[in-house]
């Protein structure tokens, strides 16, 4: 195949196989090929269709130019030859037609042929312009194959290096958390006093111990979730479940934190009979807990969190949110937050707390899984609301549920 480095004169060099038994026709086309001013022919002929084959054994084309009638086979059964001897590497070709009959242009588009002319119609023009259309297609389809041979070759590394990733989480998850445990065990044994009486300064040094080691278990815990989202290992069984209880979860596990920052933690007035939703309800409370947590996190004492619901796209969905009145997110920001590893400010997340910007991507994959996605609206200095929606069950689901 020509290539951007076979130039002469300004013109691409290109090698062009005729297959035609006429020799007067074939020293035509070369005179015709030989004046072309996009490339520099040089034109290979074979009168026969086995001499054809035995010269493609041997050498490469830009482009194959075929009589349909030949003496030992019809033009189109040559392409069909080419095609299993060549493979992959088969170049366009021009089929010629004595009498331009409207059998040999079905038969030379059905063997795949790129053009077919009528040889009482060529002209230096129209075999020039052929030539050149068909060359074009050719690079055009190698680059192409390239392309993807390319894309191919990098999305096999990619999957080894996921792989790789993947093994590499179990990996440490294993190694560390178990003797992270057994840290824990023997770190509660002295701070409950079995192992002896401890100064309360000591019982101060041990209760920070603690917490540095659940914060390590649930960054592990985030790497693992992770991982399995990407192995496509994570799913969800969803089923008519009641909003109200995974609220009171939500609420009552936040409470603490909420109060040591004297922030109003509430959830907005409901309907009376809030409608069940399809979920998996650990998961909600997973990714409701993830945006109550941040939200108190990055609210300023005094503050208000709010949980809220609204019943939306005529009752079939579930709108659910939690709107705070802290720091917000700069606009050319958000969005950037549902990203793995994406901190806003990380010195502004380490005083606030530690954290390794996974938790809203793993609600992110959460609300996926319930066909929804996770959105936010955010202005700096005013407050942030993370919103996604549920199914609300139909009337099936409940009738099945019974």
């Amino acid at each position: 195949m020509a290539g951007p480095d076979d130039i002469s004169g300004g013109r691409m060099k290109t090698r062009i196989l005729l297959i035609d038994d006429d020799a007067a026709y074939v020293f035509l086309c070369k005179r015709y090929l030989r004046v072309d001013e996009t490339f520099k022919h040089t034109v290979v002929s074979a009168g026969t269709v086995k001499e054809a084959l035995a010269i493609c054994e041997l050498e490469s084309f830009d482009c194959i130019v075929i009589d349909y009638r030949l003496p030992d086979d019809t033009g189109t059964e040559v392409i069909k030859q080419l095609r299993e001897l060549l493979g992959l590497a088969m170049p366009p070709t021009i089929v010629f037609t004595a009498d331009g009959g409207e059998e040999a242009a079905i038969e030379a588009v059905r063997s795949g042929a790129n053009d077919f002319l009528a040889k009482r119609n060529v002209t230096q023009e129209s075999l020039c312009r052929a030539v050149k259309n068909a060359i074009e297609k050719g690079m055009l389809r190698k680059s192409l194959m390239h392309r993807v041979s390319e894309l191919e070759e990098a999305n096999l590394l990619l999957r080894k290096r996921n792989e790789e990733i993947q093994r590499f989480y179990h990996t440490v998850s294993h190694e560390v958390k178990t003797p992270l445990t057994a840290i824990q065990e023997f770190v509660s044994i002295v701070f409950d006093g079995l192992a002896g009486p401890i100064e309360e300064e000591q019982k101060t040094i041990l209760k920070y111990a603690l917490e540095s080691c659940d914060q390590i278990s649930s960054h592990f815990n985030d790497l693992l979730e992770l991982s399995r989202f990407e192995t496509g290992k994570m799913t969800v069984n969803l089923k008519p479940s009641s909003m109200r209880d995974v609220f009171d979860h939500c609420i009552v596990a936040a409470t603490p934190a909420a109060l040591a920052k004297s922030i109003s933690l509430t959830v907005a007035d409901q309907p009376h009979q809030m409608p069940l939703v399809m979920m998996q309800s650990n998961r909600i409370i997973q990714v409701l807990s993830n945006l109550i947590n941040n939200a108190i996190k990055f609210t300023d004492v005094g503050g208000e969190v709010v949980i809220e619901s609204e019943v939306i796209k005529n009752g079939t969905r579930l709108r659910l949110s939690v709107r705070d009145n802290g720091c917000g997110i700069p606009a050319e920001n958000t969005g950037m937050v549902f990203e793995r590893l994406y901190q806003v400010n990380p010195a502004n997340d380490q005083q606030n707390g530690p954290g390794m910007g996974l938790g809203l991507s793993i609600a992110s994959e959460i609300a996926n899984l319930h066909d929804s996605c996770l959105s936010v609206e955010s202005e700096l200095n005013v407050g942030s609301v993370f919103s996604f929606e549920l199914n609300i069950a139909p009337a099936e689901e409940l009738t099945d549920a019974a």
